[in-house]
């Protein structure tokens, strides 16, 4: 995969002056955990992404599967901090508000596909080094200084397309897309939903009016919901009358 040219941007490493070189031990990794790894790896070498050379850490997602990880812990703490500003998270959430129609997309394997400096070829980029989300915050800043704030809102790989208008919408889309295809910035399809009213965004559900608590949705979850109020009901004036509903959903008698 192509990737980001390094002549327009790339990452570099501030490391302090004397640090030692430091290496890890090879982790045991369980059956799930080496086939997860196995698979992975293939997928990055043959997007040309990585060499095999790093210590590998597996932590599963949220959906199930399994995310290859590097430490750099070490390494993170002979580098010095990149100072450059992130986006603002409320304002961000507040700039998509009364827009109708939203687009959510995001980058395919984060930061691989920024390179890094030449001096420092024998490394590979990636969101687990320290400044890694500096670099790609500095990167999306840059190429969509023109779109941030009126049609796009942007936090590191996560992109929000915003309009109110199927017309509007469509001519923002082909611009951005004119965009990624001009710096060679691949996206990841099954994270991507197009021309949607509403979905989860940095942890909000983003909708026309503003943002929406994510409903709950079997018992389990709403069993959490239950215990948190109790523990707070001494805080809370009427709390049984609040909670009646709850427990409601909970009885075996009736259909959840």
């Amino acid at each position: 995969m192509p990737g980001i040219d390094p002549d327009f941007l790339y990452h570099k490493l501030s490391i302090t002056p004397g640090t030692r070189p430091m290496y890890q031990k090879k982790r045991r990794l369980g059956d799930k955990k080496r086939l997860a790894r196995k698979e992975e790896t293939a997928k990055l070498l043959q997007a040309c992404f990585v060499r095999e050379l790093a210590n590998v850490v597996m932590v599963r997602k949220s959906s199930g599967k399994w995310r290859m990880c590097m430490n750099y812990t070490y390494l993170n703490k002979a580098c010095l901090k990149d100072p450059y500003p992130w986006p603002d998270i409320d304002d961000l959430v507040d700039g998509m508000f009364g827009f109708g129609l939203l687009s959510f997309m995001y980058a395919y394997s984060g930061n691989n596909q920024i390179k890094m400096h030449p001096r420092e070829s024998q490394r590979w980029h990636s969101l687990q080094m320290r400044n890694a989300g500096a670099t790609y915050q500095r990167l999306m800043d840059r190429i969509f200084k023109d779109h941030i704030g009126c049609q796009l809102e942007v936090y590191i790989d996560g992109m929000v397309v915003k309009s109110d208008t199927k017309s509007q919408h469509i001519e923002s889309l082909t611009s951005i897309f004119s965009v990624l295809r001009e710096h060679q910035l691949k996206l990841k399809p099954n994270k991507c939903s197009f021309e949607v009213k509403a979905r989860k965004f940095l942890g909000f559900m983003l909708i026309k009016r503003g943002i929406e608590m994510r409903s709950h949705k079997n018992v389990k979850e709403v069993q959490q919901l239950a215990g948190r109020i109790t523990a707070l009901a001494r805080f809370l004036s009427q709390s049984t009358e609040k909670e009646i509903l709850i427990f409601q959903c909970l009885r075996k008698t009736d259909c959840f």
